[in-house]
């Protein structure tokens, strides 16, 4: 193991949680801070789990990270896991979590890596906060799904069984058609990644395997509908360096589609640094499948330039 591993808590914006939160120090002097922004069913420790700290941390990368509400050990119980009141209490933590992690490291060029529904979550930190040196945007997604049904969806089986209630039926809906591609392969989680290793960890874990409440629910499609606005890239500063990847097997990103229209996006607004790499083969978690070495070794590629 080539890091140190320090944790700790801090007051959530939700103003009652306590939000847990790892921070990951290199051996030697470290050149860069990475702060990573987990995706929907998932938590910081998963990436120290499958590999992606190690590999960081090799590099001379300081890796941080929280867990969001209702996510992994920051959710006080089992009933806590998926929800969350207002989905800007996420960013806000985000934020949090960087302030804590720049009273050690100040001059340290800072790269906020979001994936999935993290990506959502870094998509709207970039236009909150000037705070950043870089953005790399994992499995990330155009909006192009109808969000107003699934806003008003899960607002009126929340009216019906409390913002409270566990709904499988949201998760259903919410991952419809994601497996069809793979389905011979028989593991309903296929469309994450191509290495079954990774897939049977995810399976039995009980932080990445519970529905989501319909009050989680609402805002992770409420979320996804504002930085899918028109107006987001607008906003974007146009000094920030900003990397998209994504596999074009990833049918969150519409085989690859739905991601160049979030890069189009924002090349309309001629960011000066702007770059998107497409994995072939590549399904929806880039660090866990089977070519993680490879993307890895771009992302720090990518952070050397920046620095």
């Amino acid at each position: 193991m080539s890091y140190t591993k320090r944790e700790g808590r801090f007051l959530s914006a939700d103003g009652v949680t306590e939000v847990y939160y790892a921070i990951y120090l290199p051996e030697g002097n470290p050149k860069a801070v990475v702060q990573i922004s987990h995706g929907m069913y998932e938590y910081i420790g998963r990436y120290e789990r499958e590999g992606t700290v190690e590999a960081l941390t090799q590099a001379g990368v300081v890796v941080c990270g929280n867990d969001h509400l209702g996510h992994g050990y920051t959710a006080k119980d089992e009933q806590d896991l998926g929800h969350v009141e207002n989905y800007r209490y996420w960013v806000e933590d985000l934020h949090t979590t960087n302030q804590i992690v720049r009273k050690t490291y100040r001059r340290l060029p800072y790269i906020l890596l979001g994936h999935s529904m993290g990506s959502f979550v870094a998509r709207d930190y970039m236009v909150s906060y000037q705070d950043i040196d870089g953005v790399i945007l994992s499995g990330t997604s155009s909006g192009n799904q109808p969000l107003g049904l699934g806003i008003a969806l899960a607002g009126m089986i929340g009216a019906l069984r409390g913002g409270h209630h566990h709904s499988p039926f949201l998760k259903r809906l919410s991952l419809r058609g994601y497996n069809k591609a793979f389905a011979s392969e028989q593991d309903e989680h296929s469309w994450l990644s191509s290495d079954p290793a990774v897939r049977n960890r995810y399976a039995h874990d009980p932080f990445s395997t519970f529905a989501m409440t319909c009050q989680g629910y609402r805002e992770v499609f409420r979320l996804l509908a504002a930085v899918s606005d028109e107006t987001w890239a607008s906003k974007v500063p146009l000094s920030l360096p900003v990397l998209l990847i994504s596999g074009d097997a990833d049918i969150v990103g519409e085989n690859g589609e739905g991601v160049r229209e979030v890069y189009g996006r924002l090349e309309d607004m001629e960011l000066n640094e702007l770059r998107l790499k497409l994995y072939p083969k590549g399904r929806h978690e880039l660090l866990n499948d089977i070519d993680r070495d490879t993307v890895i070794a771009d992302l720090l590629a990518w952070i050397d330039e920046v620095i």
